[in-house]
């Protein structure tokens, strides 16, 4: 891609016989292009003779699009075309066309016959010489009238880009301004003015006395003489000093400003709609109350967040440690472990390993789901049978918990999002199993279809959750207090709230402390 130089100023003295330049910030330095020479440079060397003396680099492009490049500061091009069928023949039209190429393209050729002239000038070169030329004393001469035009060329563009930023600027300016001369004639009138004023502004022309203006924006404003503001904008417009500020009958507000210009030219008068600027700071003293308790708030979140972060560091740590001693035991005893110890240490790895997977899942979904980028991808299948394989699952990897499943009368088919669906079972069945009491490890899962919606509630007879804590329970990163001691993270109730008010169901949990917890969720089967 082409660089784009940003050049703000180029000032250009140049005579037949010898170049110089003045360059100010953020310029290039204008120099001499030849492409396509030889290893040993003839041309490159000859060109270095004949310009011996003045400050103007010769740069050697070893890529087309370092030529490409490069032609953006060039004062000449010179390509070199070794042989009538050289490709560096078509590089002469592309380069013409390039945007803000604006240098004299020639092609160096050995003594060409007139048919290679006739073609290299076809493809848009605008001259063709032979090297044995160069060897001519009128050469130089020849070449620097081609870089005084690429001189000519730059300084022509960057006085154009220079008065195209300047039109520019004068477009985006949101203020609107006029000029007085030292007799208090207006000389010029912005187009913003104009426009500030659609119904008198055709008629501030050049000059026109201060006062005449005053009357024209006065009737403009529907600001009569016995109006309050009429006394203060009149003695603003009659001292040209200062500033003042006007609230006008459609609500705007305006700031005008009076600058002097140098050497007692003039005055300039800027009128700036500062409306939206006034109902900012209104704004903003409004909501600095809402800001010092958004603080707090963040504050909050931050001791939450870093609370999670130990807590999620710490429960991943146990299952990895949990894997890795019984992963040790068995390669260091293989020989000697019985079948019953083998299995009974795979559970215990695939249960640690499943409960990794289960808090990385539930972490992602969460951080998914807060951010607005989790979205249901809905699915037939037999949510019944989804329950049993999860009950299986999850008995399996458990030490001597029971499940009994009441679901035969849920549907076959349903239409819900089954990924989320199995996320929101697991999270219930792995807590259901974590907070049973070892006495009583039996987990009863129950499901009905009722109204459109399937109903499913999983219940424990495990240490529960008091009563006055129901009311948080769903909340990202609370645990219960009788949860103390017992591993997890504190998010996959409520990501289960979440993921259930994606489906449009809802969830309720009841609980007694020693006796078990029970919740209940229903989905709306789609099908």
């Amino acid at each position: 891609m082409a660089r784009r130089w940003v050049k703000t100023a180029l000032t250009i003295k140049i005579t037949r016989e010898s170049v110089s330049y003045n360059e100010s910030a953020h310029t290039f330095k204008p120099c001499i292009i030849v492409y396509g020479d030889r290893e040993e440079q003839i041309i490159t060397k000859g060109i270095w003779s004949l310009v011996a003396g003045q400050d103007i680099p010769i740069l050697n492009p070893n890529t087309v699009e370092e030529l490409a490049e490069k032609a953006l500061e060039a004062l000449l091009i010179l390509i070199v075309i070794h042989a009538e069928d050289d490709p560096n023949i078509e590089l002469a039209r592309p380069l013409a066309l390039q945007k803000d190429v604006v240098c004299g393209i020639v092609a160096i050729t050995d003594d060409a016959t007139v048919r290679q002239r006739i073609k290299v000038m076809a493809q848009g070169f605008d001259s063709i010489f032979n090297t044995s030329l160069m060897e001519n004393r009128d050469f130089r001469r020849i070449l620097m009238n081609k870089i005084e035009k690429g001189m000519t060329r730059l300084n022509n563009r960057a006085q154009e880009a220079e008065y195209r930023r300047f039109k520019a600027s004068l477009a985006a300016s949101p203020d609107a301004f006029i000029v007085f001369d030292e007799n208090r004639k207006i000389f010029f009138v912005s187009e913003h003015y104009r426009k500030a004023y659609p119904q008198n502004g055709y008629r501030m022309v050049r000059g026109l006395d201060v006062m005449e203006a005053f009357e024209m924006c006065c009737v403009e404003q529907d600001v009569s003489e016995d109006d309050p503001r009429y006394e203060k904008m009149k003695k603003f417009w009659t001292d040209l000093t200062g500033q003042a500020e006007y609230e006008m009958d459609d609500g705007r507000i305006w700031r005008m400003k009076c600058r002097h210009l140098l050497g007692g030219m003039g005055t300039i008068v800027t009128t700036t709609d500062i409306t939206d600027y006034v109902n900012q700071q209104r704004e903003l003293q409004q909501k600095s109350q809402e800001l010092a308790e958004a603080l707090e708030n963040e504050k909050e979140a931050s001791a939450i967040q870093k609370q999670f972060i130990n807590m999620v560091s710490h429960e991943f740590r146990t299952p990895l440690s949990i894997i890795d001693g019984n992963a040790q035991i068995l390669l260091r005893r293989t020989s000697t472990l019985d079948i019953a110890d083998i299995q009974k240490r795979s559970r215990t790895i695939r249960s640690a390993v499943s409960r990794l997977v289960t808090m990385m899942e539930g972490v992602l979904s969460s951080n998914m789901l807060k951010t607005g980028k989790l979205e249901l991808v809905r699915e037939n299948f037999n949510v019944k049978q989804l329950l049993y394989d999860l009950c299986d699952a999850h008995t399996d990897l458990s030490k001597n918990h029971r499940i009994e499943t009441n679901i035969d009368s849920l549907p076959d088919s349903v239409f819900l999002d089954k990924k989320v669906t199995i996320l929101i079972a697991s999270n219930l069945l792995a807590n259901a199993i974590k907070f049973s009491r070892e006495d009583d490890p039996l987990i009863r899962v129950t499901g009905q279809m009722e109204n459109g919606h399937i109903n499913i509630s999983i219940e424990d007879n495990g240490i529960g959750i008091p009563e006055n804590e129901l009311g948080h329970i769903f909340e990202r990163y609370y645990r219960a207090t009788t949860a103390s001691g017992i591993p997890g993270t504190g998010i996959g109730l409520n990501l289960v709230k979440d993921l259930i008010d994606l489906h449009e169901g809802r969830v309720e949990i009841k609980s007694l402390v020693g006796e078990g917890t029970t919740v209940m969720f229903s989905l709306p089967s789609g099908a």
